[in-house]
């Protein structure tokens, strides 16, 4: 399998999450000055900051060009898979905050520490698949990617079951599938023209995975840390900087086959649920029953009865019933009353069934709404703009905001600010915190005298009694 929407996405990604690593160093080391100065003497000093900017030459000396043809997202024949190792090793050494601050020398604990003060990547986990904090901004994009690659290049039949469980989606595929006997050219038209309704079956399985049974070991999502950690473990790391998008789709293809394939047909097994039924029957006899329809309509029937409504309206049948009470209808056109109620019962049971769907989904998504969902909680047009287009315009402001939101980002500041104090003793922020600490030291003093007074005279009362 290519996986093309999957490798594509994660190159994307990829290449912003450097491009907007690299200006959030330069917005922070336009900040450090100001910032430092007014540590050093408690004054606010208005000047314009001057900042060395984190440039690609500095990233990697020996090749600057590379950084700006990854960090645009370009691919040729020198970096076929976006990075080269040698890149990978200078971008995760070089990309950050202080250009003076160096990690050699510094123990384990010690450059944990220097990686998060200056804004680095803390892993080449971080680096490849992004930080906890931009995987839970995207949580919808790798499953969507994962699905739509299966979907149209495998044509997996569990998933297709998984995904055509959404009720609206099934009966236009069994619609589609009248006129189109070839399976994978249905599966290609639903793509091509119901892509809005498809997307909200794959949402609608992306959210479905869950917990399959009592233990932990059941527990299975799409999401992206599950694929990291099977990566990992099938594909160990060999040599620092190794690009692990090299062998992108290699790890895809074996994670599908050892690891989703079991979990589809696990999913479709279960017992639990309202998924997918065939209804292939229920849409012939209904097509069957709207050509017949027609055939009667066309010999005039309907004018011979007086009927105003045209088929498709909801008062076509209301008149035939009308007409059937008052026994004014012939052979014929009693026939035309049935085809009418058949086609009209079938519709209802579609509805009803979509409306027992949404009242038995998980109340969270809004009665079964997941395409509203989606959209206003996980960035469903954002992903439907994306997928539809494979415009990575869409994902730059996604990945600045997780940038902006990381979980690390009070951590780091505090682990630089302790750094200053100690490079600066005497610093107005240093004697700022020095007082602080004394005067918790005395509020803890305090405290713990007043509770041995009480303890005392407790005591003492006890002794009396």
């Amino acid at each position: 399998m290519e996986f093309k929407n999957t490798k594509k996405y994660l190159l994307d990604i990829a290449s912003i999450r450097l491009d907007c690593k690299v200006r959030e160093i330069n917005r922070e080391r336009k900040e450090v000055s100001n910032r430092e100065y007014y540590w050093e003497h408690g004054v606010n000093k208005k000047q314009k900051s001057k900042y060395r900017m984190l440039s690609n030459e500095e990233i990697y000396s020996s090749n600057a060009p590379l950084i700006g043809q990854i960090r645009s997202g370009k691919i040729n024949k020198k970096n076929p898979h976006l990075f080269t190792n040698s890149a990978v090793k200078a971008i995760y050494n070089n990309c950050k905050l202080s250009p003076f601050e160096t990690s050699f020398g510094l123990n384990e604990e010690e450059q944990i520490n220097f990686r998060k003060r200056n804004m680095m990547f803390k892993s080449y986990d971080e680096f490849f698949f992004g930080s906890d904090s931009e995987q839970h901004i995207l949580e919808t994009f790798f499953p969507t990617a994962l699905m739509l690659d299966i979907l149209y290049e495998k044509y997996d039949e569990n998933l297709w079951r998984i995904v055509l469980g959404y009720i609206p989606l099934n009966i236009v595929f069994e619609k589609i599938k009248l006129n189109v006997k070839d399976t994978k050219k249905v599966y290609s038209l639903l793509i091509k023209d119901n892509w809005e309704l498809l997307m909200t079956g794959i949402f609608r399985a992306s959210e479905r995975f869950g917990v399959h049974g009592d233990s932990i070991k059941d527990v299975f999502t799409l999401d992206i840390e599950f694929f990291v950690d099977f990566y990992n473990s099938s594909f160990p790391i060999k040599q620092e900087g190794q690009n692990r998008l090299a062998r992108i789709e290699k790890a895809l293809s074996l994670f599908y086959e050892e690891v989703l394939k079991e979990k589809f047909e696990q999913f479709i097994h279960r017992k639990e649920g309202f998924e997918y039924h065939s209804i292939e029957s229920m849409i012939a006899i209904q097509k069957e029953a709207q050509e017949e329809q027609k055939a009667i309509i066309e010999l005039g029937t309907t004018k011979l009865l007086g009927i105003s409504s045209s088929s498709w309206d909801d008062k076509f049948l209301d008149e035939l019933e009308h007409l059937n009470k008052k026994k004014e209808l012939t052979d014929e056109s009693s026939e035309l009353l049935h085809f009418t109620r058949i086609f009209k019962m079938i519709d209802n049971v579609f509805e009803e069934m979509t409306v027992l769907q949404s009242k038995r989904e998980d109340s969270m998504h809004w009665d079964g709404n997941y395409l509203g969902y989606i959209k206003k909680y996980q960035k469903g047009n954002e992903i439907l703009a994306y997928f539809s287009t494979g415009d990575s315009d869409v994902l730059k402001p996604l990945i600045l905001e997780s940038e902006k939101k990381g979980e690390d980002r009070c951590s780091s500041e505090r682990l630089r600010i302790n750094l200053y104090i100690k490079k600066h003793p005497n610093s107005d922020l240093a004697k700022k915190e020095r007082e602080n600490w004394e005067r918790f030291r005395k509020r803890k003093d305090k405290i713990l005298s007043c509770r041995a007074c009480l303890g005392n005279n407790f005591g003492i009362q006890k002794i009396l009694t």
